[in-house]
């Protein structure tokens, strides 16, 4: 259902349509109380009480990289409208250095909250202008603390919602975790797994796994190689190594806290020299004088004072020796 500019959706007034999705429509559209712009996400269906619940753990939120929610209706949500690009194509290294970070960074607020973003992926991620990062779409999260009881793929909230044609899956299959593909519960590490697919595309410029549906990525998901060739020769050790830790198939192996990630790339970034990139001078080589030789050529040190003139010891005195006396004839 499109709505038209001048639609009200209770206080919110639709100025036009920005966006479509599984989910639905999304509108900017303006707050008349506040008088302010916001993005209205609309809902095909009218949202479960659950939903709604876990809805409003995510507006607790409140992270200078997450998109803030505003609002919640029986079927819509009101959340900050972001103007910007969404990430998409190889980037310089520093840059995606300083992305990362930020995305670690609102990742780990929500973390310490106990919501899971669940379908993190370069859609959801938005810089602006000021080359500010803003994380999207945290209505998919949900509460750790009420983790269902493991069950199909039908049942996993991760893959299904009350808000959706059961079985649809909503997280993009790319992006999911193994665990996630499989069907099973998933907690802070499937956002760390697909944080590291969202590093990884941003170096390499191109999709980590892919196939022609969803069945064949999501098999890619579980048992295709890693290709870190793919990868820029300049990347720096420390980005690769975590990369390595956050692509782990076993999920006890994984890295365990993105906080860690945020640590690491907070931290001293060596890049390499890739192909053509301009060598550092050397430093100026500096000549080895040996010990004395200032003395002997003063003019090469200006500053060198002259060697002093040794003194002479004065001549030693012979002991006078008596004249013999002579005896008397």
């Amino acid at each position: 259902m499109n709505l038209t500019p001048g639609t009200r959706l209770g206080p919110y007034e639709i100025l036009d349509l920005i966006g479509a999705g599984g989910m639905g429509e999304v509108y900017r559209a303006r707050d008349t109380r506040l008088d302010r712009i916001v993005a209205l996400k609309v809902s095909k269906e009218q949202f479960s009480e659950r939903f709604e619940r876990e809805a409003r753990s995510v507006a607790a939120l409140n992270h200078p990289n997450i998109c803030a929610l505003y609002d919640v209706g029986p079927n819509y949500l009101v959340m900050e409208y972001v103007e910007g690009e969404s990430l998409g194509g190889a980037l310089p290294i520093p840059l995606v250095v300083s992305y990362a970070r930020q995305i670690a960074e609102a990742l780990e607020a929500a973390h310490e909250k106990g919501i899971v973003h669940r379908d993190l992926k370069p859609a959801n991620v938005k810089v602006t202008s000021a080359g500010t990062i803003k994380v999207l779409d945290f209505g998919l999260a949900k509460a750790l603390s009420e983790d269902p009881v493991p069950g199909s793929m039908q049942n996993s909230p991760t893959l299904s919602m009350a808000m959706t044609q059961a079985g649809m899956i909503l997280g993009t299959a790319a992006y999911m975790s193994p665990e996630q593909a499989k069907g099973k519960p998933a907690d802070r590490r499937a956002d760390i797994w697909a944080f590291g697919v969202v590093l990884y595309e941003m170096l390499a410029g191109g999709q980590t796994f892919s196939g022609e549906t969803a069945a064949e990525t999501l098999a890619s998901v579980l048992k295709e190689a890693i290709s870190f060739e793919r990868l820029p020769a300049d990347t720096p050790p420390v980005v690769r190594t975590l990369l390595n830790r956050c692509l782990e198939r076993d999920v006890r192996k994984r890295l365990q806290a993105i906080g860690e990630a945020r640590i690491l790339l907070e931290g001293p970034i060596e890049v390499l020299a890739g192909p053509g990139a301009a060598q550092p001078h050397p430093p100026p080589s500096r000549r080895f004088v040996p010990p004395g030789a200032a003395l002997r050529a003063p003019a090469l040190c200006p500053r060198a004072r002259p060697p002093r003139a040794r003194p002479r010891c004065p001549p030693r005195a012979r002991p006078r020796v008596p004249a013999p006396r002579r005896r008397p004839s």
